[in-house]
């Protein structure tokens, strides 16, 4: 038997595998964990490889938003990095504020993750409108001091 079908036939059962540190734990009815602990003994090395491999490769889990593994924080933290840059430059910032925003959003919480992409990017959209309104309008100028 393999891992898949120990954990399909486990889940049918209404038993939950979890990892508890080392230590491969059993959650649900206590008949159906009684029943299942002598068919899931012989493999629990590879159950145990098996529950650590997939905890490695979920991300940070929030109910309100998509799945996002590690690489998806590392691309949108980069992301946002880029942005807030972007709109410093463009605004002027003194440097000191720009390391000051550039540290929260970097530093902060993972649930603010998306919240400050979203900000940011309507910032950075609205400073790129208000550059180009600035150009456009200097381009028509009619000028008589000439």
């Amino acid at each position: 038997m393999n891992v898949q079908s120990l954990f399909a036939e486990a889940k049918a059962a209404g038993v939950r595998l979890y990892l508890d540190g080392d230590k491969v734990k059993l959650s649900g009815n206590a008949e159906a964990m009684k029943a299942l602990r002598p068919k899931l003994a012989p493999h629990k090395a590879e159950i145990l490889a098996y529950l650590q491999s997939a905890e490695r490769a979920i991300g940070e889990f929030w109910p309100w938003a998509p799945y996002l593994g590690a690489d998806d924080v590392q691309r949108m933290r980069t992301e946002l990095v880029g942005i807030i840059e972007r709109l410093a430059d463009m605004g002027s910032w003194p440097d000191e504020d720009r390391d000051d925003v550039l540290t929260r959003a970097v530093r902060g919480p993972l649930a603010d993750l998306l919240p400050n992409l979203h900000h940011f990017k309507e910032k950075l959209t609205e400073a790129t409108a208000a550059a180009a309104a600035r150009a456009a309008a200097e381009k028509r100028t009619w000028r008589f001091d000439r």
